[in-house]
């Protein structure tokens, strides 16, 4: 090897390696904020695909071409961080112009288009992406003998790199946060070692791309919001104006004023039910083109209205001196239930802007005054203890804006969360449930059977006697009493409905042939189009009989309607994915929540093609220069096995992260970078073990082993414990259970890849794409099973993975002394 090459791995020669890290983390993630606005946040797994694309072709181009790479090197790290500036311009451009349409990707006479516009997504993402994973390559390879230490400077760069572009979001509108990442890149490129005139050229070429790209961005920014997103035509009616930004990590919210905008509740039609039913004008509240909630425009409201509304029921059939709502509705059903009566209030708001629109006000529209009989939290849904620490509640609200605001809060309709507001409440208090039913009745089914199984949870024998369920054509409410529904209570019901034509689902002693159906529901399943039976009853009042009855569904035995869990907390997931055939076959039906497992199904196929193409890679070399069958076996099960095993386990902190934290977003950031760091640092670690692997990948391995089973045994009852911390000292907890566990993370692949040196040398890039390659396959793996089985499968399969790592290190011959 010449001299030139074999240099020693200094700070100074490495930190150009961590910028580029940072700025590729960083770009990747802004990618994700811009498909979550341009179309949908599931459409953000899309930019897993394209980064893996592009990092594994890098990989087989550097195995197979590793000798010129090598005479070239010198020249090749200064050029590639402008060329990376260049590329990364040009593909955010050509990606905000494909004229993509989700929707049509439902409709099986327009979705050829939209697979030639995904084509064209890839086209420009994968130039950024190839380079990165080219640059990476080269470190790796020139810096053999120092391995560990390259890959501890990657890590740390990603690491920060995830911090930092979460930062930015703060402060950057999310479509000129990839103009921010050029910053990092332009950085790279100045301090590229270089000699005499070529520094001089490299550093005004790095400046002058900078400019350009960065000024294009700036200036001819062409990404926009979806137009099918809820907020595009109010904000483009008449007068329409947007009065207050807020930018998080999030979202993008945006405040419409707007004439369309009103508060948006499920009220009767019928005339009289109330002297004035009209619903007040509000500010309309969107976060990434998403309706979040109304925000009302005057601390003085006249809730008037509530009384015809479908959630006013709970308020009538028990006396609500204490009242807890899970979400406010922007303020308006604080409002609501004050004037229904209600002697205290408290309210749980995890999310940050709406807190603070709350407490503060946002834009014009007023915070909600303050008053002592309301108490307004941080907790998250999950915090039920905290919650009810003190006195118990006669009704528990969960609003139906704040299930549909993330998917964290939908952990509030688990059937352990659920048994938790049940022992909350008052001997005759209530909990109230809602389900929409706009696109898909088998989400209410599902509810069905989760009411009953939180019922059995919270320890009541006959679930029958503890149930109402009520609907509009659009929506269900759930109402679950502590105590059995009493003879006067089940009369105001069935008065409340009548009056303003709701239709009773099921209450005790109902008789479906006797009950009048207001509201038609057809049933949509994936075979037919069903009409309701004929005989007075509808198909959700058979549904809900089955439920609570505990035999299978009439009308929906087609969908998996396991009721949700902590560990398997997806209110949707309702697809059997072993009928795959049959879900395409009727693919227009499928809702727009489910299609995120769909898209899970094809980026997994595409990255078991890709990972099959680089496991095959060395089978192109001729045979003197092929790896030993015995050691490549080793190598293919070695590093498929880190890819897999290590994003398992982060899948799995994450998301008991999210629902401790209530915001997946900030879980995200505080787990990737605590787990890349740390990895980072036993990377480093990593160099002490080079002339004893088999110790060192024993020490790392045992370490796993024992700090995922300590995670599946004892997280849940520590985070459970602390729920009610401090924010900070919550996110402090969620370092602590990622850190350990990431230094023993980061050590085995650095020991693997050191095996390779010498006339092995070009395996290293082979070596390192398969790592890349599996990593691809974990990410929509883990999503897949856990919808399946629950996040608890991932730290099982994590360490089963792990101890194949470990008996499968592929050793070299000793290196010569």
């Amino acid at each position: 090897m010449p001299t030139e090459i074999a240099v020693r791995a200094s700070f100074p020669r490495l930190l150009p390696l961590f910028l580029v890290s940072m700025a590729a983390i960083g770009t990747e993630i802004a990618l994700t904020r811009f498909f979550a606005i341009a179309s949908w946040s599931e459409y953000g797994y899309w930019v897993i695909s394209m980064t893996m694309v592009g990092l594994a072709a890098s990989g087989i181009v550097a195995s197979l071409l590793q000798r010129p790479l090598l005479r070239h090197a010198e020249i090749l790290l200064p050029m590639i961080p402008p060329l990376l500036i260049v590329a990364a311009a040009v593909g955010w451009h050509w990606t905000t112009i494909v004229p993509f349409n989700p929707l049509e990707l439902q409709n099986r006479q327009l979705w050829a288009d939209q697979l030639w516009n995904i084509a064209q997504y890839y086209a420009a993402l994968f130039p950024f992406f190839f380079l990165v994973g080219l640059y990476i390559t080269l470190y790796f390879m020139v810096h053999s003998e120092a391995i560990g230490r390259v890959y501890a400077f990657d890590l740390a760069g990603a690491g920060i790199g995830a911090v930092l572009v979460l930062g930015l979001m703060f402060v950057v509108p999310p479509f000129l946060l990839v103009a921010a990442m050029l910053v990092p890149l332009a950085l790279a490129g100045l301090l590229a070692p270089a000699a005499g005139r070529g520094r001089r050229w490299t550093s005004l070429a790095t400046l002058a791309a900078l400019v350009a790209g960065a000024g294009s961005i700036w200036l001819y920014n062409q990404a926009r919001i979806n137009e099918y997103k809820e907020i595009f035509a109010p904000m483009h009616a008449p007068d329409s104006e947007v009065v207050a930004t807020r930018m998080s990590p999030k979202g993008l919210y945006m405040l419409l004023d707007s004439f369309t905008e009103r508060l948006d509740l499920d009220m009767s039609n019928n005339v009289g039910v109330v002297p004035d039913a009209n619903l007040p004008r509000a500010f309309g509240l969107y976060a990434d083109g998403n309706r979040v909630t109304a925000l009302p425009r005057s601390t003085a409201i006249d809730t008037g209205y509530f009384g015809a509304a479908l959630d006013s029921l709970p308020y009538r059939l028990a006396k609500p001196d204490r009242v807890l709502l899970v979400g406010a509705s922007g303020g308006f059903r604080i409002h609501e239930a004050l004037a229904a009566g209600a002697g205290q209030v408290m309210v749980l708001e995890p999310d940050r802007v709406l807190r603070q629109a709350l407490l503060e006000g946002l834009g014009p529209a007023p915070a909600f005054p303050a008053r002592p009989e309301v108490t307004i939290s941080a907790l998250g849904p999950t915090a039920v203890e905290a919650v009810g620490a003190n006195d118990p509640f006669d009704i528990v609200d969960i609003t139906r804006d704040f299930i549909a605001q993330s998917d964290t809060n939908r952990a509030v309709l688990s059937v352990e969360v659920l048994a938790g507001y049940i022992h909350q409440l008052d001997d005759d208090g209530i909990l109230s449930i809602p389900v929409s039913i706009r696109e898909f009745t088998v989400y209410a089914v599902k509810m069905f059977r989760t009411a009953q199984h939180a019922l059995a949870a919270a320890g009541i024998a006959r679930p029958a006697q503890h149930l109402l369920i009520y609907r509009s054509a659009w929506n269900v409410r759930i109402l679950i009493s502590k105590m059995p529904w009493q003879a006067q209570q089940l009369e105001v019901f069935r008065a409340f409905c009548d009056e303003r034509s709701f239709d009773p689902v099921f209450f005790p002693g109902i008789d479906p042939g006797r009950l009048r159906v207001f509201n038609e529901l057809p049933v949509v399943s994936f075979d037919t189009v069903e009409s309701p039976p004929g005989d007075g009853g509808d198909a959700m009042m058979a549904e809900a009989a089955a439920a609570v009855a505990g035999t299978p569904s009439p009308y929906h035995a087609f969908f998996r309607l396991d009721p949700p869990t902590l560990d398997r907390p997806f209110l949707n997931a309702v697809l059997p994915l072993e009928h795959l055939d049959r879900i395409l076959a009727r693919i227009e039906l499928v809702p727009r929540e489910e299609l995120v497992y769909l898209i899970n199904i094809a980026v997994l196929a595409q990255a078991v093609v890709i990972a099959v193409l680089v496991l095959l890679l060395p089978l192109l070399r001729p045979s003197g220069k092929a790896l030993p069958a015995g050691q490549f076996l080793r190598a293919v099960a070695y590093f498929a096995g880190l890819g897999l095993g290590f994003l398992f386990l982060e899948i799995y902190v994450i998301e008991k992260a999210a629902q401790y934290l209530a915001d997946r977003v900030l879980a995200f950031g505080v787990v990737l970078a605590t787990m890349l760091v740390f990895s980072g640092l036993g990377a480093w670690l990593a160099e002490r073990f080079r002339s004893r692997p088999r110790l060192g990948l024993g020490l790392a391995v045992a370490g796993i082993v024992a700090w995922a089973e300590l995670l599946f045994l004892a997280l849940d009852p520590v985070l459970t414990a602390t729920a009610a911390a401090p924010g900070f000292a919550q996110i402090l907890i969620v370092a602590a259970a990622a850190a350990p566990m990431s230094v023993a993370l980061g050590m085995p692949l650095p020991l693997g890849l050191s095996q390779f040196y010498g006339t092995r040398l070009a395996f290293l890039p082979w070596a390192w794409a398969v790592n890349g390659a599996c990593s691809i396959i974990a990410t929509p793996l883990a999503n897949l099973m856990a919808a399946g089985f629950g996040f608890k499968l991932l730290p099982l399969a994590g360490i089963v993975l792990y101890v194949i790592v470990l008996l499968t290190l592929p050793m070299s011959r000793p290196r010569p002394q």
